[in-house]
């Protein structure tokens, strides 16, 4: 733990992508260097909150990329991970920049920070949260709201109604912030949401391979009629033309089957 978490290890696994160094070079000869500069500086320290907060629960967390306009903290883990760590991770990112702006009003009412400084660092940080925790795949609020949902609904299901929300929520955000900036970001986001559409056939799929293959099982087991009523963090029980199977045992005897 303490190893993963050294000033070294980080750097080696924070990555800036190049388009954010063009627009860092554009900005400085255009006159808003401090703006871009603080932008990126507060998208890093949400980005350490889930990396850090990762470390610590020992999730296999490969590296964090920052661009202009949001950052990613890469999870190599298992989807039978536990959900209270993926939670844990997705809300400290948040609070880390709730935190951070905590502590430069501290310094700006010490006489540390200039009021024009503060103004922008707390102008760029409310924007930040309010579009990352909207309820749209992939931002922290759509990866939240999914995990919620995973402790309540099926696998299968609790994505279908990620997904229709983030539909939903993409032309409810445009009306109230019609902006130039907003546009780009939604059209992002509806390439995001696009994909998660896409994969969606697979994932369930993918899900009972894992614990298949890596012999995963879970103390909670819950019957099922059909096998898209699958759960996160649950083992199974299903009838089998009228036999009763628990989930190993529906795994070794029709999942290749059924799978092909």
């Amino acid at each position: 733990m303490v190893n993963i978490l050294t000033i070294r290890h980080i750097s080696n696994n924070l990555y800036i992508d190049i388009t954010t160094y063009i627009i860092i070079l554009i900005s400085f000869l255009a006159g808003y260097f401090e703006i871009v500069f603080l932008t990126i500086l507060i998208i890093t320290i949400h980005e350490m909150g889930h990396y850090i907060t990762g470390c610590i629960l020992g999730l296999n967390v490969s590296e964090i990329r920052i661009f202009m306009f949001g950052g990613i903290t890469k999870l190599n883990e298992n989807l039978n991970v536990k959900i209270y760590k993926e939670i844990l991770m997705l809300i400290m990112g948040p609070i880390t920049q709730i935190v951070f702006i905590y502590m430069m009003y501290k310094l700006h009412t010490y006489g540390y920070i200039s009021e024009n400084t503060y103004e922008k660092i707390a102008l760029i940080n409310k924007t930040l949260l309010k579009f990352n925790l909207l309820p749209i795949l992939p931002l922290d609020g759509g990866k939240l709201l999914n995990n919620v949902l995973d402790l309540v609904f099926s696998y299968n299901t609790s994505h279908i109604i990620s997904i229709t929300i983030s539909i939903i929520a993409l032309p409810i955000v445009l009306m109230i912030d019609y902006k130039l900036f907003t546009i780009i970001i939604l059209l992002f986001l509806a390439l995001n949401i696009k994909e998660e559409i896409k994969i969606h056939k697979y994932r369930l799929n993918k899900l009972l391979t894992e614990r298949k293959l890596k012999n995963i099982s879970f103390k909670k087991e819950i019957n099922i009629k059909n096998i898209k009523e699958v759960k996160r963090n649950c083992a199974f029980k299903i009838r089998i033309n009228g036999i009763n199977l628990d989930e190993k045992a529906y795994l070794k005897t029709f999942y290749l089957i059924s799978s092909t």
